[in-house]
């Protein structure tokens, strides 16, 4: 069975607080005059299910254009479960009981419920959500080098919280992934759609397709997972 794991690109959704949203702009549709329908779509990079490739914080580091095709189509893939409320951090303590898993995987997808607020409480979702703390970033990127992205439920790798602990504010928390301080990266799906996936569900492949357009740094990412029934 083949399940979406993005959300769709909504004139009405969401982006990194004070960035613009997807728009979608009518040129012709079907009529007397015109026998096609046309569209120009304007999508900005920090809008919906999208994946952060280094160069998004790393001056000299890769695009999303850039990385090899393993980054984007995996076949050992492992959901953690690991609940976070407002403003709460992913640390380092959180995944050193899943290092077992995390050393057979290519791909993690952090599952902490705070998806729940995406429809109901768009202040709490775009404004309070998790991250994924700077200890937990160089975990992975020292300890398990055949993890190449990180999907998570909630908005961003870092928390546009204003009340964020010193040192683990946005941007420390994007670069502690993507490489800024290491040669060492792992990317970032972030604002996926993994509320209905069941708890026990068994992966057969995942696949994570950006937009194939030169000069982005990220894109927005298709995320469709095989799973068996």
């Amino acid at each position: 069975m083949f399940v979406y794991l993005s959300h769709p690109l909504d004139p009405e959704g969401y982006a990194w607080p004070g960035e613009p949203i997807v728009e979608v702009e009518r040129c012709t549709d079907v009529s007397e005059e015109t026998p096609f329908s046309s569209f120009i779509s304007h999508v900005p990079n920090h809008c919906g299910t999208h994946m952060d490739a280094p160069r998004h914080f790393v001056k000299e580091g890769l695009d999303i254009n850039q990385l090899p095709i393993d980054y984007f189509t995996h076949k050992d893939i492992a959901l953690l479960e690991i609940p976070k409320g407002k403003t709460e951090g992913i640390t380092k303590e959180d995944l050193e009981p899943f290092a077992d898993t995390l050393k057979d995987v290519s791909c993690v997808l952090i599952r902490t419920g705070f998806e729940k607020y995406r429809d109901t409480d768009q202040d709490m979702y775009q404004n309070h959500g998790p991250y994924i703390a700077p200890s937990a970033g160089d975990y992975i990127t020292e300890n398990f080098p055949n993890i190449k992205v990180i999907g998570m439920d909630f908005l961003a790798i870092g928390s546009a919280d204003e009340n964020v602990p010193e040192g683990e504010t946005p941007p420390e928390c994007h670069r502690h992934m993507l490489g800024y301080y290491t040669d060492k990266f792992v990317t970032g799906i972030e604002d996926m759609h993994l509320a209905e996936l069941p708890e026990d569900v068994e992966f057969i492949s995942f696949t994570n397709a950006p937009w194939r357009i030169k000069g982005l740094d990220s894109s927005q990412v298709t995320c469709i997972a095989e799973i068996a029934d």
